[in-house]
């Protein structure tokens, strides 16, 4: 890390030095050093970020180009508080600030909102999205609920992607980078009538051959994705706009490299680092995935101080996903995930500003969430019986070769008549939840200037839910399960058969927010604020389908902030936040399922800081750092003492920081270099709220990642008169390992799997940039 750090520095020295020297661009030379207001619609109006009296980050396009940064995961990298970890496109952790969305039952809602050009994204199979003709995000912490709805519980993630204007121009790029990496992407804006009809066009093609090589067949880990857009503006008078989006992602991932440490590879390689893993054989594993959607916006300027402005959408999801829940060639856990859902969002909103000391909007929402999530399971009990009777070293050898079969259950008087009876190899079994979510709002937010420079913004959401959850699980086939009878389950294994059943229920909430900013001049302020932020109750059924109500978890959250700019060359903002949980809903195993647990009180404490300068015309440098203190406390509200009490909240690194700089040089009056590196670091990472660490085998099943690093850099040569540009980028460029998740199905059975990191990822990208 210190080297990371000395390298950055160094680098800036240089420029600074070669700036003196005349080698850097003249006064006369276009400048891309500076930092200008950045504009903003977190408040759901347009504002300056200076303005905003609450934490939040934006990150532009220009910032997204220089840096080749086109995932979420890599984002988060620019935003303190802000972690996102990956192992299947249908099920990213989104974390701000500590607390992790990454919901799998049907009625329970995110607790990070996402939202997609206004409209709600939220659901985990439907929230991740490639980044591509951005005009920048903005990441807002603490609870949200008053301005982006119920599923901001402790924050939103906000993607606005570029609108058409009223101007022809566009861009096309092609790149290709190892691991057999495939990427183009293009956007066109098409002015039909000027001024009053214009479209824009953009897509995405992004392809890599998986870094984990199966040795059973096949790679995994990989991606291909393609992405298409069409956005719409028409402007039939200067007080009436109608904006149109209709969008298009689709994920055909080979599948996720859920590795195995106890036991090796069939080369005998216990090693995951070395990117190589031995799966079931003879099967395909993949991650499929499909968003698509639109949304209309209508807005209406009744006058200069008033507008009505209504906006609908609608997106559909599906998902397909195979995997290898022991992580070995034994052909013991294989599973398979399905799911279709759907939403549907209405809003309404009056917005007023009828003087300068006085602005603000009420609204009316509904929103409606259709959800089936279907789970298939096909175990070969002639080797899970290894793992059901706690012996998995005679599973597979130390050698990697898969062991001799179990054929029958051990002749063990204690077994009773189950002793001895054959084990089947082709029994399976299918779950299905549904749900069927609803929720109607009422809303409003308000700022009034109580002086000159000390504004109350305050924020109210009154909300009727509506759910409805069922369960069904049946056999599949004629071979029943002989291990069930030992579970509970037969003639099943995991899923115990459970007829068709409903779970029917429905709450009123309310959230709120305060939030004051005074200003110290015209370029700081400081602001505090309190706001509940509440993630609703989660209807759920049990391993055995016995139906369960979770109380709702809320959360009391207080920041206190600065923040600066100063002459469009210094940006500094701060945050001191403190944050107490109250029926804290965790995830934990539940016999076969994977289920929302009351986890009880919690606490979380912390710092976010986001300093950007433009040390000069020709150099910024840019970072920012994250304390988080999140633990669970020792006591419930009865004072009994808490399962996880002094646990860390998963997920959550107590320190991460992020360095960076952005230099242009002059090569000629023609040609001009850019060059950005990052350097961002994180503390240690718990996988489990449980802090998992099986006393059996410490060293193989730690769920935990020891703090490290990534250097991502990115050289671009830019040729001004054809606007051409040619990029060089790495990211892990210095080949870090490093874990993106541990435990998952496997450790039920005390065979937790694993998941590297993409291990280091270069390439080239040449773009053109067209038009007016």
């Amino acid at each position: 890390m210190k080297r990371m750090i000395f390298l950055l520095v160094a680098l800036a020295s240089i420029t600074a030095t070669a700036q003196t020297s005349g080698a850097l661009l003249p006064d006369t030379v276009e400048r891309t050093v500076t930092l200008g207001n950045v504009i903003v619609t977190a408040q759901q109006r347009e504002q300056q970020l200076l303005d905003i009296p609450t934490a939040i980050s934006s990150v532009g396009a220009a910032l997204l180009e220089n840096t080749h940064t086109t995932t979420m995961e890599q984002l988060a990298a620019f935003v303190p508080g802000l972690n996102v970890n990956v192992q299947t496109p249908h099920r990213p952790s989104l974390s701000i600030r500590g607390l992790t969305s990454d919901e799998v039952s049907p009625t329970a809602q995110p607790r990070v909102s996402v939202y997609y050009n206004g409209v709600p994204t939220s659901r985990a199979s439907m929230s991740l999205a490639e980044l591509y003709d951005m005009e920048r995000i903005e990441v807002l912490k603490g609870p949200q609920g008053t301005l982006f709805g119920r599923g901001a519980q402790i924050g939103a993630i906000s993607l606005v992607t570029k609108k058409p204007v009223s101007a022809f121009g566009g861009y096309v790029s092609a790149g290709l980078g190892n691991y057999a990496a495939k990427e183009t992407e293009a956007a066109i804006n098409l002015p039909v009538i000027r001024n009053k009809l214009m479209f824009r066009l953009a897509g995405l093609y992004s392809y890599q051959d998986g870094y984990v090589r199966n040795l059973s067949g096949g790679l995994l880990n990989g991606k291909n994705t393609v992405g298409g857009r069409l956005s719409g503006m028409w402007l039939p008078s200067e007080k009436f706009s109608l904006g149109l989006v209709i969008n298009y992602q689709s994920d055909d991932n080979p599948g996720t490299a859920f590795m195995s440490k106890r036991y090796p590879n069939s080369r005998g390689e216990s090693d995951i680092f070395k990117y190589e893993a031995s799966l079931d054989e003879q099967k395909e594993w993949f991650n499929k995935r499909s968003v698509v959607g639109g949304s209309l916006n209508l807005r209406y300027a009744i006058s200069e101080h008033y507008s009505l402005s209504g906006l609908t959408s609608y997106y559909r999801n599906g998902v397909d996903h195979r995997w290898d829940g022991d992580g070995s060639i034994a052909p013991a856990i294989d599973m398979a995930e399905y799911v279709d859902a759907s939403q549907f969002s209405q809003e309404l909103r009056f917005s007023f500003a009828p003087n300068e000391r006085l602005e603000g909007f009420v609204g009316a929402g509904y929103w409606r969430e259709s959800v089936e999530q279907k789970y298939w399971f096909g175990p070969n009990e002639q080797y899970m019986a290894f793992l059901i009777f706690q012996m998995p070293q005679y599973m597979i050898g130390p050698d990697g070769v898969v062991g001799f079969p179990m054929p029958t259950v051990p002749n063990d008087p204690q077994l009773g008549p189950l002793a001895g009876l054959p084990l089947p190899t082709d029994h399976e079994e299918e779950s299905v939840d549904g749900a069927r979510n609803q929720a109607s709002d009422l809303f409003a937010d308000v700022t009034y200037a109580i002086l000159p420079n000390l504004k109350l913004t305050a924020g109210l959401r009154a909300t009727y839910e509506s759910y409805v959850t069922s369960r069904e699980a049946y056999m599949i086939g004629n071979t029943p399960s002989m291990l069930g009878n030992l579970l509970g389950s037969a003639p099943n294994f995991f899923f115990a058969p459970t007829a068709y059943t409903e779970i029917r229920k429905s709450f009123w909430s309310a959230i709120y927010r305060a939030n004051l900013l005074y200003e110290i001049d015209d370029r700081s302020n400081i602001f505090g604020g309190y706001a509940r932020g509440r993630r609703p109750n989660v209807l759920q059924f049990n391993s055995a389908g016995q139906s369960e109500i979770m109380n709702s978890e809320s959360v009391h959250s207080f920041d206190l902030g600065y923040k600066l700019a100063s002459q469009h060359r210094l940006w500094l903002d701060a945050t001191l936040f403190y944050q107490l949980y109250n029926n804290f809903q965790t995830s934990k195993w539940d016999g076969a399922n994977y289920l929302i647990a009351d986890a009880g009180r919690a606490t979380s404490y912390g710092l976010e800081i986001t300093a950007k300068a433009a040390l000069n015309d020709y150099l910024e440098l840019f970072g920012n750092y994250a304390f988080i203190h999140a633990r669970f406390d020792d006591t419930d509200s009865n004072g009994d003492p808490q399962e996880y009490a002094g646990n860390t909240f998963r997920l959550t690194p107590e320190h991460s920081f992020s360095i960076g700089l952005s230099a242009k040089v002059r090569l000629s009056s023609k040609l001009h270099l850019q060059f950005t590196p990052t350097y961002s670091w994180k503390s240690r990472i718990w996988f489990e709220d449980s802090n998992d660490q099986q006393p059996e085998d410490p060293s193989l099943a730690r769920l935990e990642q020891p703090a490290y690093g990534l250097l991502n850099a990115n050289l671009a040569l830019r040729y001004i008169p054809q606007n051409l540009s040619l990029s060089i980028f790495a990211h892990n460029a210095l080949g870090e390992r490093y874990l993106i998740g541990a435990g998952n199905t496997g450790m039920m059975f005390g065979v937790p799997t694993y998941v590297p990191g993409s291990p280091r990822m270069i390439g080239a990208k040449l773009r053109w940039q067209f038009g007016d």
